[in-house]
């Protein structure tokens, strides 16, 4: 059974029950005759939908789509949504700097405002916004700065217009698996990581059913996950096999992060240090439209430990070195070479920042002699040590290799990876512990 197969059997249980609940809120209306797959008439047109049907509806596939069989009363439409970006903006000073930056061109409005969603898109963003508000405003956010990138990167209207509608549903996807797996503190376990890589493609599906909607709007949603250098999902596209607009929905994705309202928002400093680390994931063409935001970054900063810091430079170190000194041994040759090609990278950003993680006590002395530089440090040791825990979920994505044990296809797990595992496992214990 395919993924998309499996998608289609289990996993909208989780999207059928968020429509149905809504139906308890607000008037959800059949708009036709909804059959099972096996041609059984399920709802009748006219059928108020509500909990109440859901048992019935999560035993089958459904003939139409749900989006396409239901309709709600005060479905978003795209003023809806303007409406709802401005909400954001004025709540988020960031978000204002944005907008203003906006306003010295065409708005939001006079660039998106005209677009009519479809009837069956303008009921899921109904759904998304109140069955999965975090989703809804993620999207909201990525389409401000999704339209700002594309505006300064000289694109023509209707390709500005393309990136920013492709922004707005780019996770439409995500409302079709379980929400608990979205919560931030869930561990994804290999299976449950297999539905979260193919929500790109289970977004694409269903926007390429809708004929209004310029290709270039599903193919950079399809992209919005790929990587200038290979490392993306869904298909690993590099360079220019992404489009334009799929480019700019991954470096927004990555900016994002230092636009959100909540009390995650990271520092624009912070920002810096994870695009240095990660240019030849998103080029350097878009991330420089960013820097006229560097200038009201906030200077807050969490209190820097000594002793923190000592423990993250030693891991880093010992990270290194386990690789490095087990490089050698006969394992997946592919899993071998994307690793070592990743960390040569991440040696010469370390290199490049001051720190050879081959001489941990160096930098450990220098934060002796100048406790003030232990600030700009921590947050370039907290990106190196997710630098590492990503390159396991990219190895365990596309090769399959696990943490112990033997790999596909009968090849002996490599030696570094059990042992990168294991010290990213004890630092994360130790840390829960304090």
């Amino acid at each position: 059974m395919t993924l998309l197969e499996e998608k289609n059997q289990v996993v909208d249980k989780h999207y059928l029950r968020a429509v149905t609940e809504l139906g308890d809120e607000r008037r959800i209306v059949s708009t036709c005759d909804i059959y099972s797959q096996t041609g059984i008439k399920l709802v009748a047109a006219g059928i108020l939908v509500t909990s109440s049907l859901y048992e019935k509806l999560v035993q089958h596939k459904l003939l139409p789509a749900l989006d396409r069989a239901l309709a709600a009363d005060d479905m978003l439409s795209m003023a809806g949504v303007m409406s709802d970006l401005e909400t954001l903006m004025e709540r988020n000073s960031r978000m204002k700097a944005l907008s203003n930056e906006m306003r010295k061109g065409d708005s939001y409005r006079q660039i998106l405002g005209d677009f009519k969603i479809p009837s069956a898109l303008a009921f899921k963003l109904t759904v998304a916004k109140e069955k999965f508000p975090r989703i809804y405003e993620h999207s909201l956010l990525l389409m401000a700065v999704s339209t700002y990138l594309a505006r300064c990167d000289g694109l023509n209207a209707s390709e500005v217009k393309s990136a920013g509608i492709a922004a707005l549903f780019h996770d439409i996807g995500l409302l079709h698996i379980d929400p608990a797996l979205l919560e931030p503190h869930h561990e994804m376990t290999p299976a449950e990581r297999k539905h979260l890589y193919a929500h790109p493609l289970t977004a694409y599906l269903m926007l390429n059913e809708f004929p209004e909607l310029p290709r270039s709007v599903s193919n950079a949603v399809l992209e919005h996950h790929e990587r200038m250098d290979g490392s993306g999902y869904p298909r690993g596209l590099r360079g220019d096999k992404i489009s334009r607009n799929g480019q700019i929905l991954a470096i927004a994705e990555l900016a994002a992060k230092a636009f959100d309202s909540d009390e995650q928002a990271i520092p624009w400093k912070k920002l810096d240090v994870m695009l240095k680390l990660n240019s030849r994931k998103y080029g350097q063409g878009l991330i420089g439209f960013l820097n006229i935001f560097r200038a009201s970054s906030e200077g807050v900063h969490d209190e820097v430990s000594f002793e923190r810091l000592n423990k993250q430079v030693q891991l880093v170190s010992k990270l290194f070195n386990d690789f490095y000194q087990n490089d050698s041994v006969p394992c997946n040759p592919q899993a071998q070479d994307f690793a070592q090609a990743r960390l040569e990278e991440l040696r010469l950003g370390l290199f490049e920042a001051g720190f050879d993680p081959r001489d941990p006590e160096s930098l450990i002395q220098m934060f002796e002699d100048d406790p003030e530089c232990m600030k700009d440090y921590a947050l370039l040791l907290d990106e190196v040590t997710w630098q590492f825990k990503s390159l396991m979920l990219e190895i365990a994505r596309q090769w399959s290799v696990p943490t112990g044990g033997r790999a596909a296809g009968g090849q002996a797990m490599c030696p570094w990876l059990s042992l990168m595992n294991q010290t990213l496992a004890e630092y994360s214990a130790d840390t829960l512990k304090r």
